[in-house]
C-alpha cells in the first residue's frame, strides 16, 4: 500500500513577520548639499502614493480585503492543523494491519485536503498581489495630472525618481524612534509633497473596489499576504 507522508505545509495569512533586535546607533546626518541644479526636479511616487489621501484610503481598503482573506483561511489552516495531530496520535496506535490501512486511508484523505487548501491559499495570495498591483496603477494615473500641474509650477526641464537615487535608510537614534532616511540631492529640487498637497487639493478618489479573481476556487491565483508555515518534518504512514 502507498505510504502517505504526514508533512504538514499550511499556508496561513500573515502580515507581521518576526523582527530581530537591531542595535541602536547614533544616525548619519545629512550632508550639506550643493545648489540646487536649475530645472531639475526629484519626485518620491512611493511617498507620494502612500502619504496622499487617495493612497491613504486605498490602503485601508487593501487592509479590509486582507482581513477577508484570513477570516476565510484561518479556520481551515487552523482545522487541518488539528486533524493532523488527530492523525498522529491514531499513527502511534496501529498496531494492526487493519488499524494501520485505516491510518494509510485517512492520511491521504488529509493530504489531498491540505493540497487544496495550499492551492487556495497561494490564489488568494495572488489575488491579493493583482488587486494591489491594479490600484496602484490607478492611483498613479491619477497622480500624473498633479504631477504635471507641480512640473508647470516648478518650471522643472526633468523629472528624477527618487528610487534612481542614492539614498541613506536607517533606525532611529532610539528604540521606537522614527527611521531615518534622506536622499542624496537638493532638498529643494523635491516636488514630493508639492504633488501630495496637488493630489489632496484636486479632492479626486479612487472608485470603489473588491479583491481580484483569479482563475479556479482550485487554481494558483493572486492574494495579499498568505505565507506557507512549515512545521518540523512529521512521521510517514506507517509501513
Amino acid at each position: 500500500m502507498k505510504k502517505t507522508s504526514l508533512t504538514l505545509l499550511v499556508s496561513v495569512m500573515a502580515l507581521a513577520g518576526a523582527t530581530a533586535a537591531v542595535a541602536q546607533t547614533t544616525p548619519p546626518a545629512p550632508p550639506t548639499f550643493g545648489a540646487a541644479a536649475p530645472g531639475q526636479c526629484v519626485l518620491d511616487e512611493q511617498t507620494a502614493l502612500a502619504t496622499s489621501n487617495m493612497g491613504k484610503a486605498a490602503s485601508d481598503r487593501l487592509q479590509q480585503l486582507k482581513a477577508g482573506v484570513d477570516s476565510e483561511l484561518q479556520p481551515e489552516a487552523t482545522a487541518l492543523e488539528t486533524e493532523y495531530k488527530s492523525l498522529q496520535a491514531k499513527q502511534k496506535a496501529a498496531t494492526t494491519p487493519a488499524l494501520k490501512q485505516s491510518f494509510d486511508q485517512e492520511a491521504a484523505a488529509w493530504s489531498d485536503r491540505r493540497d487544496q487548501f495550499q492551492q487556495k491559499a497561494q490564489q488568494r495570495q495572488q489575488e491579493m498581489q493583482a488587486t494591489q498591483q491594479n490600484v496602484l496603477q490607478m492611483i498613479f494615473q491619477k497622480m500624473i495630472p498633479s504631477i504635471n500641474t507641480v512640473v508647470t509650477q516648478k518650471q522643472c526641464s526633468t523629472v528624477i525618481s527618487a528610487d534612481s537615487l542614492l539614498h541613506y535608510e536607517g533606525p532611529g537614534a532610539s528604540a521606537g524612534a522614527d527611521p531615518v532616511s534622506f536622499v542624496y540631492a537638493n532638498p529643494a529640487e523635491n516636488i514630493t509633497a508639492n504633488v501630495v498637497a496637488a493630489m489632496n487639493a484636486s479632492g479626486e478618489t479612487l472608485p470603489p473596489f473588491d479583491r481580484a479573481h483569479l482563475g479556479g476556487a482550485g487554481a494558483p491565483a493572486a492574494g495579499a499576504a498568505a505565507r506557507p508555515v512549515a512545521p518540523a518534518a512529521k512521521p510517514a504512514a506507517s509501513k
